[in-house]
């Protein structure tokens, strides 16, 4: 393993406190690109090209890769915030811009660390990719890959994809990812679906495509830089430290559009012509309201609080434990549970304005929807935090998802 020990690339501030101003301050900038392609987003089932390259120029990206390479590392609480002020705007988006991040991180992590230093030369290296496996046939200095690897999202704006094979180890079946140049690989149209459009999240092939061994790694096993965040944190809690942000800023979001609607939505009018008393003037209305932003702020504090027990801890030097982890995917399931009653609620108040398709409140209801059907964020996480107050696991034998 090897740590870097180059000077710095990046521009954002050194100092701590600064640096997390600097990358909200960034997302602020850059949210009229964001919500701007957000109709192109939903009807061409990927990101508007303009919010990718915004996104890019902002330096949100780097996130998750070391300085010298060109990233802007910040710690987990940071992570989390960034990804919720995006989501606050539109999931889709937070969801593509948290796989891509993580894939740059990823690559920085996994490669070589000369092998790195070629790949990340020129502009950030962008990584999507799917743990599903296909085949591999070994041959002098690497494998000729072939296989289909679907809801690889983020796929249209990646840089490298990773796809994924089986080998056999000392220790059994492992897997194994093969990093291939996107522009290597046919994309095909496979995303067509109720909720989470523009994550575009489709379908990828290769046939007996050459990949030389420096760009074979383990996804679950040893890395080759130890102090990105992807070595500090290990694949499951990388994943469960941002994913959060994504559906509390979605819910977020709807309590301002419905907040926004009240004033002047008087349900029934329509038929009772004498219905003069506004959503916001009818204090069962306000209690809900009120409910409502409690369970979002609630759900918000333990991930909060849990993200910032995992930053005592890396800079502290010591690993997620059992414990940890379980408690990161319990404040995981509880926001996505949480989000998905907020907007349910929410979208059932706005009445006749909330069917347009292509409304805000709609769109939450969709991709609410549809992202809980992911196990990062879905009630499995209950299920897991059951075994785990009952003794059943190990860091072992624990499920990822």
């Amino acid at each position: 393993m090897t740590t870097a020990t180059a000077q710095p690339a990046t521009r954002w501030p050194a100092q701590r406190e600064q640096r997390r101003e600097h990358a909200l301050a960034q997302v602020e900038r850059i949210k009229d690109r964001i919500e701007a392609g957000v109709a192109e987003g939903q009807r061409e089932g990927r990101l508007a090209p303009d919010a990718v390259e915004a996104l890019r120029e902002s330096g949100v990206f780097g996130i998750m890769t070391p300085d010298d390479l060109g990233g802007n590392v910040v710690d987990p609480v940071t992570a989390f915030e960034i990804i919720e002020a995006i989501g606050r705007l539109d999931p889709s988006t937070a969801w593509t811009t948290t796989i891509l991040l993580e894939g740059a991180g990823q690559l920085a992590t996994q490669l070589d660390p000369e092998r790195a230093k070629e790949v990340f030369s020129g502009r950030l290296p962008l990584k999507a990719g799917s743990l599903r496996p296909g085949e591999a046939e070994r041959v002098d200095g690497g494998y000729l890959v072939t296989g289909q690897w679907d809801f690889v999202s983020g796929v249209h704006y990646a840089d490298f994809v990773s796809a994924t094979f089986l080998v056999e180890g000392d220790g059994g079946t492992e897997r194994r990812a093969a990093l291939i140049p996107t522009s290597e690989v046919e994309i095909l149209d496979s995303w067509h679906v109720l909720g989470m459009k523009a994550t575009g999240s489709t379908t990828f092939r290769v046939e007996r495509t050459f990949v030389p061994d420096d760009m074979i790694y383990n996804p679950m096993g040893p890395v080759r830089r130890d102090d990105t965040p992807l070595a500090k944190l290990t694949m499951v809690p990388y994943v469960l430290q941002m994913h959060p942000g994504m559906v509390l800023g979605a819910a977020r979001r709807a309590l301002d559009e419905i907040s926004r609607m009240a004033p002047t939505k008087r349900r029934g009018s329509r038929i009772n012509l004498g219905a003069s008393t506004s959503l916001a003037e009818s204090s069962w209305f306000q209690r809900e309201l009120g409910q409502l932003d409690a369970s979002v702020l609630a759900a918000r504090a333990l991930v909060m609080t849990t993200l910032s027990r995992v930053d005592q801890r890396l800079q502290a030097g010591d690993g997620i434990d059992l414990e940890l982890m379980d408690a990161m995917q319990l404040a995981s399931s509880y926001a996505g549970q949480t989000a998905q009653h907020v907007i349910t609620r929410a979208f059932r108040h706005a009445g006749a304005e909330a069917i347009a398709e292509s409304g805000v409140l709609p769109r939450l209801l969709r991709d609410i929807n549809t992202v809980l059907a992911h196990g990062v964020l879905g009630e499995i996480g209950f299920e897991l935090h059951g075994e785990f107050m009952l003794g059943l696991q190990t860091l072992e034998t624990r499920r990822m998802i």
